[in-house]
């Protein structure tokens, strides 16, 4: 073999050498804890009714960057996308008063961010927080008790069983259950109903459907120990 031709058979080794040392892994996902800095949030709806529609929060305005940031610290990226719930009369015992029915164009908030992955995504992440009700906090408490009873009939139910679980008040609410231990919490404090719900495509949270379980368990928990302290 000439000269030359050793040279560029030199080279043509040594060129996805320097490529695969140019690229470099993504660093490991950090997890953190809650940490509630937002405002208090403090509904005061009538004695056995509910909340004014026009008086329910901005879902998108009750977690802040911050306090993502201390669940998550290698979030970038925010933006926030308002989801529309609609609200009927859940009690049995009166007809609903008026303004208290029907549409909150921002009773839910989807936060959607970024967290390091080895393939480069704005957002590849998300946190949605909904409410469900805001009412006097006996009515929620029996909605809640509800809900819980027929979440737990419906894991016994079809082919595939859910892995239900009562949390009771061990994330710091009045009641939090899972429907199943892939999914986010259904809460309930003081006048509030609520779920935390999300997903995320980042290195760190595993493989599906493992990573459903993870991001519920290091991060829709936590922000449930977010907003709780927070519910009045």
């Amino acid at each position: 073999m000439s000269r030359l031709n050793r040279w560029y058979l030199a080279l043509a080794l040594a060129a996805p050498l320097a490529l695969a040392g140019c690229s470099s892994a993504p660093p490991p996902l950090e997890f953190g804890a809650a940490k509630p800095s937002g405002p208090e949030l403090a509904a005061r709806p009538a004695a056995n009714g509910s909340l004014t529609l026009d008086q329910w929060p901005n879902a998108c305005e009750v977690l802040s960057d911050d306090e993502i940031r201390a669940i998550l610290p290698q979030a970038t990226g925010f933006e926030r996308d308002p989801v529309k719930v609609t609200i009927i009369n859940f009690n049995p015992l009166s007809e609903s008063a008026p303004g208290t029915t029907g549409d909150v164009p921002a009773g839910g908030c989807e936060f959607r961010f970024g967290l390091p992955s080895e393939y480069e995504s704005e957002h590849n992440s998300s946190v949605k927080v909904t409410f469900t009700a805001i009412a006097d906090a006996a009515l929620v408490e029996r909605n809640y008790a509800e809900d819980l009873k027929d979440a737990r009939e419906r894991a016994g139910e079809g082919t595939y069983k859910k892995e239900f679980r009562d949390l009771g008040t061990s994330l710091g609410t009045d009641g939090c259950f899972l429907p199943d231990v892939s999914d986010g919490p259904t809460c309930h404090q003081g006048p509030y109903q609520f779920e935390v719900s999300g997903m995320s495509t980042a290195d760190g949270v595993g493989e599906y459907p493992a990573s459903k379980q993870n991001w519920s368990e290091k991060v829709l928990t936590e922000v449930v120990r977010t907003l709780g302290p927070r519910m009045r």
